[in-house]
């Protein structure tokens, strides 16, 4: 921490980080030279408990991540001290609060300095007015609630501790050295939800000591407000601002709230705006003449607590938030103007211009979903009409699998019903709202009104699926099946396993595994290892000798085991999975049918479910799909059976795998051929030198014949 400083790090900083670490921030106006605890006894013994255990739950809350301000509210809701999560939570609230009232105050009492105020007050005058009085003479407003024996300065003033705005804030004081405009850096602040007038305040200073000269905000903030907390959850969904302010409106509310601080109480904007702008003259419009509708009122005073009117005026829910109204057809079917001249310069309405889409849902997913929507080419109705009687449609499971995935979520799905006019809306209506939408908030729009439409598509892409799942299952059992078949069939392997056996036992002779009766099938690849004192010759080369001398028959062991090189790639784990999910998949399209049966059939308790189930497509696929499926599943436990004999045939280990079983012999089987060829080689190349030499011998005999001649 002396480090820090002496980096030029400020103070406060330096206080922050001790404090997180939960040691005492004073420590910085220590002597460095001396102890902590020489340094420590001087001060009065702090005996009350410290406030992390007596505030316990707010610094929990503080750990969560709960934003300071709502901490500050909850304490000032149980009437304590909102300044307690600013203390040193390892000393106690008396220990810290004592030394600010030891501070000697050197300056006047406000009862003498602001003595006319506090005459005012005596003499019966509303604290409004004496505010008032104060705030003409350019004075805090605040000080006819301070304590009139102590100065103004000792009840204001605190030590800044905190880290100056232009550290805290840096990268936006860099943006307005760059040159970017005021308004711009303001945007920018807001975004992130801080407050824009920062850039105003002297930047050496530190934000909390600067906003603590304002009137303090007693009131919640807007995004807590109970009265406006649900416009800025609408805003946080997704909502375009028209919506949300066009809510504000039906509610008589001022539409302008979500253009305001939300970190802030609406009175403390409301003060500030009041003082800044100047109240703006509306300018005299055309008159106009308006149709009226002449209903019956009915006196309020007279209403049931529990009356629907009386809900209606409190509950958000009855209120059609979404309700959509064309504020110029409405105009133009009951209004008139009364302006004549004004009618011959306005002939008609304007022609609206093409209004941008209404944006919904996150921006990354509505791209990628837009980009995926536009491959499938299909008309939204229409598809929603298929997926609500699971039609068989005839489209790639990938795309019945991306339609899927762009189902709208829970919060999705309330914002489009927020802002879709209600269902018994006109047909022209709800159209309308639907094309203002861009292309994957259409899509979820048209899928809102389909039923368990998430289980239908799992249904649909079931039956899409199916057939490719059915073929591989029952090509891996029946490869399983022809490979058992072929191994066990097969009297070259058993010739072979002989040969392998009475060749280890005769190489075993007076050792442990002399005489041994069986030998387990991975054992035949370790002929290749066991090498004659040669260094060239292995077991496995004399053992492919011993069958060339005796049974050449053998040497064709891999025409037997052709089918073996497919097997080795049927996972058998993967194919029980494969069923057991099939099985499920079916009980789901089952259920979605039963769940989902046309208006046309009248179900009993007498009918069975199969004849409800035939009643529909996806019900018949569902019955012959079951009826494939007991098939499979009896394929595929001929061909487990089937492994198990083989396995045991053999005396290998139960547990063991077809991949490798199989594996193991088609290495083995491999290193034969591999072998046989090398031996032929060497036969070969053994003629060739013997068909030279015997010529080299005959030419020889021809030069000597010749020269014999020649004397």
């Amino acid at each position: 921490f002396f480090k820090m400083l002496k980096m030029g790090i400020p103070q406060g900083a330096v206080r922050q980080a001790l404090q997180k670490e939960g040691k005492d921030p004073d420590i910085v106006d220590m002597d460095p030279e001396k102890s902590y605890a020489s340094q420590v006894r001087k001060k009065d013994v702090d005996s009350d408990p410290p406030l992390k255990e007596e505030y316990a739950k707010f610094f929990k809350m503080l750990k969560m991540g709960i934003p300071k301000g709502a901490v500050r509210q909850a304490l000032r809701k149980e009437g304590k001290d909102p300044n307690v999560i600013d203390m040193d939570p390892e000393k106690s609230y008396a220990s810290q609060i004592k030394k600010e009232d030891k501070k000697e105050d050197t300056d006047p009492p406000i009862k003498e300095e602001y003595a006319k105020f506090f005459k005012m007050l005596k003499m019966g005058l509303p604290p409004g007015a004496v505010q008032n009085a104060l705030k003409k003479e350019g004075k805090d407003p605040e000080i006819i609630n301070m304590d009139p024996e102590k100065s103004y300065a000792s009840q204001v003033k605190k030590e800044d501790n905190d880290p100056p705005i232009k550290e805290e804030y840096a990268k936006f004081f860099r943006m307005l050295k760059m040159g970017l405009p005021v308004g711009a850096v303001q945007n920018a602040l807001k975004k992130e939800g801080k407050d824009p007038e920062i850039i105003n305040m002297d930047p050496d200073k530190s934000y909390a000591s600067q906003v603590n000269g304002v009137e303090k905000d007693a009131g919640p903030p807007l995004k807590d407000d109970p009265e406006y907390s649900k416009f800025f959850k609408m805003l946080k969904m997704g909502m375009p601002m028209g919506a949300v302010q066009n809510a504000l409106k039906r509610e008589g509310k001022d539409p302008e709230i979500v253009n305001l601080d939300p970190e802030k109480s609406l009175s403390s904007q409301q003060k500030s705006k009041s003082n800044n702008v100047q109240k703006s003259v509306k300018p005299k419009g055309p008159k106009v003449a308006r149709k009226r509708l002449h209903w019956n009122k009915i006196d309020e005073s007279k209403l049931a607590v529990d009356s629907f009117w009386s809900k209606a005026k409190d509950q958000t829910s009855i209120q059609l938030l979404g309700l959509d109204i064309d504020n110029e057809e409405f105009a133009s079917l009951f209004t008139a103007s009364l302006n004549k001249a004004a009618a011959k310069e306005n002939p008609g309405p304007k022609k609206q211009k093409a209004s941008q889409k209404v944006q919904l849902i996150d921006g990354r997913r509505r791209m990628n979903g837009s980009i995926l929507l536009k491959k499938f080419k299909v008309d939204y109705k229409v598809l929603a009409k298929q997926v609500d009687s699971m039609e068989n449609i005839e489209v790639d499971p990938n795309e019945i699998r991306g339609m899927m995935q762009l189902l709208p979520t829970k919060d999705e799905s309330l914002a489009l019903r927020s802002y879709l006019p209600p269902p018994d809306a006109p047909d022209n209506v709800i159209q309308e709202s639907i094309d203002k939408l861009g292309e994957c908030e259409q899509y979820m729009a048209v899928m809102l009104d389909v039923p368990d439409a998430k289980d239908k598509f799992q249904a649909m892409l079931f039956r899409s699926e199916f057939e490719t799942h059915a073929e591989h299952i029952r090509d891996g059992a029946k490869l399983l099946i022809l490979a058992c078949d072929s191994v066990i069939s097969s009297e070259r392997f058993r010739k072979l396993l002989l040969y392998a056996l009475k060749l280890g036992n005769a190489l075993n002779t007076g050792g442990a595994n002399e005489d041994v009766t069986a030998i387990t099938l991975d054992s035949l690849l370790k002929l290749a290892e066991a090498k004659a004192f040669d260094r060239r010759t292995s077991a496995l080369h004399y053992l492919v000798s011993i069958v060339l001398k005796n049974d050449e028959d053998v040497l064709k062991l891999s025409e037997d085991f052709i089918p073996l090189k497919a097997a080795e790639r049927v996972a058998m784990d993967m194919l029980g999975q494969q069923m057991r999910d099939m099985g499920v998949g079916i009980e789901l399209v089952k259920d979605v049918v039963m769940r989902n049966l046309p208006e046309t059939v009248t179900s009993t308790d007498e009918m069975r479910e199969d004849e409800l189930l035939g009643s529909t497509p996806m019900g018949r696929f569902s019955l012959s799909a079951a009826s494939k499926i007991q098939s499979l599943s009896n394929e595929f436990d001929n061909a487990k059976a089937n492994f198990a004999n083989l396995l045991q045939f053999f005396g290998e280990d139960p547990m063991m795998t077809p991949e490798a079983f199989f594996a193991t012999i088609n290495t083995f089987v491999s290193m034969f051929d591999q072998t046989h060829k090398e031996l032929r080689s060497k036969e070969e190349a053994k003629e060739r030198k013997k068909r030279i030499d015997e010529k080299r011998k005959l030419r020889e005999q021809e030069m000597a014949a010749k020269k014999l001649k020649s004397r």
